[in-house]
This record gives C-alpha cells, structure tokens and sequence, in this order.
C-alpha cells in the first residue's frame, strides 16, 4: 500500500474531489504559508494535446476515450502525461473498465496507479482488524450480539472506501481544474464543489510548482473533510443499524426465549458514526496520510520503494486496530450497543 507510485509522472496533482482533480493551491499562490517545497511538482514542459492528437493515439491502441476527456481535449488540451496513464490503465484487466465508467476512479489512478490497491488492501486489514478487536471487546456475548457485529462490518467497509477515496489526490487533465470550471456555474452545488475542489485532499497533500496550499487551506481541508465523513458515517450508520434491528427482529421472532439483547435507535447509532467518522476516524487518516507522505521522502524509501509499501501496510494495520476499539468503546458509551 506504498505511495511511491503517486509521483506525478508529470502529472498535477488536484484537491478536493472533483473528477478530474481540483486546485493546486487554489488562491495560495505564492503564499509559503504551512507549505512545503519537497512534494511532487507538475513539470513545466507537459505537453497539451489538440483534440486531433489525442484521437489519434487513442485510436492507435483501439480506445475509445470518454466525453469529458475529449471535451477537456477540445477546449484547452490534454497532457500527454495523462493520456499516456489513462491509455496504460486501459491494458489492466478489470481496471480499463473501472477508470473508463468512473472519472473519479480514473483521476486518482492517474495521479496514484496504487490507489485501488489502497482501496482493496484498507477493506481486508479492516475487515480483519474488526474482527478481532470486535472478538476481544465482546468476548462471551460475540454471538449473542452478532448482529452488531455484521452491522458494524458492512458500515466498515463502505466506510473504508469512502475513507481512501476523499483523502486521495486527483490529476489534473488539462490547463484548468474543477475549481476554476464550476467557479463559472451558478448554484449552491456548483460553489460548494469549487470550494472544495480549491482545498488539498489531505492536510499533508504536497503543494504543486507554482501554486502552494497555504495553512488556513490545510485547515478548512480537515474540517471540511470531517464533515464529509460525518455525513457518510450518518448515512451508512441509518442503513447498516437498520440492517441490524431487521435481523435482531427475525432472530426474535423464531426464538423461544425471553432474553434479548436490547434494539438500538437506528438515528442515534447514526449520529454516533458521524462523530466517530468526522473527529476519529478524520483525524486518525489524516494522520496515516502524513506518516505515508514521510515516509515516501526518506532516502531508504526512494532507494527501496517496497519499504514503503511496508511501513503503509503497518502503519494501517496498527490505526484500524485502535479504530475498531476505540468505536466499540464509543458506541457502548453512547448505549446503541
């Protein structure tokens, strides 16, 4: 689960979450304010393809390209860095389908080809580091509570993919990003994904050449980014406790005793997974993404790049471990389990 493969390779690297990357820096120009000079940087001589160009070398390898990348072609030129990853990833079994069908996927592989990896490598050590923790907090009662259990995997693991993709940096295709296009747009959405897209997409993200993410950027980004996994955890929390009273329900009603484990209120085991995404969870992957991001720059990591892919893997193993019992601990507390 190393870093090593997220850099650029000429690419910019975006904030926010917009499908084709978001600001580099946004306003922070040359403003050095809580940045850094040692991150990845755009190369100044990436060549912008015409749309005639772009074509042509798609059709020579028998790809057809998506409409947003042809639009994006047409009105300001693609990179040829990008084309060349998109057309790479194209020759990947399973994956050519997955970047073509979804531009956010497409994006972050382009700025970060492990980044489905990260996805699938975050869901098993979950999954499994759940288990356990969720094995040693319950003990004699694993069984009888379950259901709680299964609940709390499935939310898990959505939460796992939602958690990777919101702090993963996305490329920039052509001159412009998504923030400057919606700028343009009218509407409370549109402002808000433009306000967005300007932030990084971690507080460590490294800064682009010639456009820095500046403190208070870093800052309106884990705020914002708990907000975002506030709402996600609310969300997946209504919908794996619902899940988890309807089978409590079936499993009393072909039960002949009379001890069971109490039903929890589906809203509030809700509210207890947004505040457990927003500050826990925000804090602890933040964290994890600047402990990958340094690890990526010492010099044994960059002579051994699988040292990395180590450290990450370690270093995920050991925060779903304290995050799995840290939201037992909460979601007792709380009194929904």
């Amino acid at each position: 689960m190393g870093r090593c493969a997220a850099k650029n390779n000429g690419v910019a690297f975006g904030g926010g979450n917009g499908e084709d990357g978001g600001d580099n820096g946004g306003n922070g120009g040359d403003d050095d304010e809580g940045s850094d000079g040692d991150g990845p940087e755009e190369e100044e001589d990436d060549e912008l393809l015409p749309l005639k160009n772009v074509e042509e070398r798609a059709s020579a390898q028998g790809i057809k390209l998506p409409a947003d990348m042809l639009q994006i072609a047409s009105a300001e030129g693609l990179k040829a860095s990008a084309l060349a990853l998109y057309l790479k990833l194209q020759s990947i079994a399973g994956v050519g389908i997955l970047v073509q069908k979804f531009p956010w996927i497409r994006d972050r592989m382009i700025a970060d080809p492990n980044f489905l990896f990260k996805v699938f490598a975050e869901v098993a050590i979950d999954s499994g580091c759940a288990t356990v923790a969720e094995v040693r907090k319950r003990a004699d009662v694993f069984w009888e509570e379950f259901e709680f259990y299964l609940s709390d995997l499935v939310v898990g693991c959505v939460m796992d993919c939602v958690l990777v993709t919101l702090l993963a940096p996305s490329a920039v295709l052509g001159v412009s990003n998504k923030a400057a296009r919606m700028a343009s747009k009218t509407g409370l959405v549109a402002k808000l994904v433009s306000l967005s897209s300007r932030l990084p997409s971690n507080v460590f993200q490294a800064s682009a050449a010639g456009a820095r993410f500046t403190l208070g950027q870093r800052f309106q980004c884990y705020i914002i980014k708990g907000l975002e996994y506030s709402l996600a955890g609310m969300v997946c929390g209504f919908v794996g406790q619902s899940f988890a009273n309807s089978m409590m329900l079936v499993k009393r009603r072909m039960s002949t005793s009379d001890d069971h484990v109490p039903i929890p209120d589906a809203f509030r085991t809700a509210l207890v997974w947004g505040l457990f995404m927003g500050v826990s969870s925000n804090t602890r992957y933040q964290v994890v993404a600047g402990l990958e991001r340094a690890m990526e720059l010492t010099p044994l990591a960059k002579s051994l790049p699988l040292t990395a892919n180590v450290f990450t893997v370690f270093v995920r193993f050991v925060n779903n471990i304290y995050g799995g019992e840290q939201f037992v601990d909460m979601a007792r507390w709380a009194g929904v389990q």
